[in-house]
């Protein structure tokens, strides 16, 4: 969805519902039933408000009519945003399992958000609720729990926990590429995280695993991500934020804790990629024929080691439109198969054969689905993955 320009964003038409006029007039923790009371309104027919597991696994309903299911199978997503790419084939599922229903996307910055569900209700009727709704939900989430209790089938650990809310949205759009990342066991462990956001002078992408597990792991994380996002809001390069995260966990002042990670911008202007690995499993590049190849870099031990001042040096490359870059930790690398051997490179390439679908959000939870299926018993670690599709 390309960007408009400055001073195209103005209606014909008023709003049926005004997201500043929610939030400031209801309670947070009963936005969610205001914009079910007003689909009613407008629809006149029963409905029902989803989200999506923390898993990815189910939809639950958030508020609304109990005439609909408390919990329905989810349409493919990556943690608790639906892809995009599985709503045609949901759709298709509702009608068979829920004749009569249909189903309507709260968009938000080209992600899935939610779902309004409905008893055949034409989709003009809540097309304008479902968008201002989008807002009106994300941001009321900042002021309840309500919201992120729905998301969660089932208790998450204390370490899970402080993950989650070091995450940016799972899929966003940025000048010259699509972007999206997703984690597993989301209600376990706690040791990985990733980072995306745009800012003037280009993006910022971040993978990184800290060491240990549980609590420790969470926390270690937590202040390897606060660094990071605190040297890049100083005005820090790369070089900066590096020595800031390095700094950062040596001062800690335990032998025990590092943090491996790939730090990298991309400038769109010049389609152009500048990274460093850090102890880190590689980057990864799918060229535009769905060739998958390691890309080289110099390499750095793990941030915190025992370097007083490190010293990094950057890759750079330019990138094509219809390339990907796949960024990885090692729970997806090191996850063992059903018969022997683990998953490597070996399985995101096969998952990459299986998706018909090359954006961001695809690949992503390709990614994560063949991780999930190729051993019954569950994931011993965390297993990341961030993918970057060019335009």
């Amino acid at each position: 969805m390309p960007y408009r320009s400055a001073g195209q964003l103005g209606r014909d038409s008023p709003l049926g519902l005004e997201v500043t006029r929610v939030l400031d007039e209801v309670p947070p923790h009963l936005v969610p039933d205001q914009l079910v009371a007003e689909a009613r309104r407008a629809a006149g027919v029963a409905v029902a408000l989803y989200v999506v597991d923390i898993d990815g696994s189910l939809l639950l309903r958030l508020a609304g009519s109990e005439e609909f299911p408390e919990r329905i199978d989810a349409p493919p997503a990556l943690g608790p945003e639906i892809v995009p790419e599985g709503l045609p084939e949901f759709q298709e599922r509702l009608q068979r399992e829920l004749p009569g229903c249909v189903a309507e996307p709260l968009w938000l910055r080209g992600r899935v958000i939610a779902l309004l569900l409905c008893v055949g209700a034409p989709l003009d009727d809540l097309a304008d609720i479902a968008k201002q709704g989008a807002a009106a939900l994300e941001l009321a989430s900042e002021y309840t729990d309500f919201v992120e209790a729905a998301r969660r089938r089932k208790p998450t650990t204390p370490a899970a926990e402080v993950q989650q809310h070091l995450f940016p949205p799972r899929v966003a759009r940025i000048a010259g590429a699509q972007l999206a990342g997703g984690l597993l066991p989301s209600y376990e462990v706690g040791g990985d995280w990733f980072d995306f956001v745009e800012n003037r002078d280009g993006a910022w992408l971040a993978i990184a695993d800290a060491a240990g597990t549980g609590p420790t792991a969470a926390g270690l994380g937590a202040a390897a991500l606060g660094a990071l996002r605190a040297a890049r809001r100083s005005g820090n390069d790369l070089d900066g934020a590096l020595t800031a995260v390095h700094e950062t966990v040596r001062r800690l002042d335990n032998d025990d804790f590092y943090v491996t990670a790939i730090f990298a911008r991309w400038r769109a202007v010049s389609s152009t990629l500048s990274w460093a690995n850090c102890g880190h499993p590689p980057a990864y590049l799918v060229d535009a024929e769905g060739n998958l190849a390691e890309l080289e870099a110099p390499e750095h031990p793990a941030l915190g080691v025992d370097i007083a001042t490190p010293k990094f040096e950057l890759a750079t490359r330019q990138l094509r439109p219809g390339e990907r870059l796949i960024l990885v930790t090692d729970g997806i690398i090191e996850r063992k198969l059903e018969g022997g051997g683990t998953f490597g490179v070996d399985g995101i390439r096969e998952a990459l054969e299986r998706t018909a679908s090359t954006s961001a959000a695809a690949t992503a939870m390709a990614i994560q689905h063949a991780v999930t299926e190729c051993w019954r018993e569950p994931l011993e670690d965390d297993a990341t993955v961030v993918v970057m599709a060019v335009d």
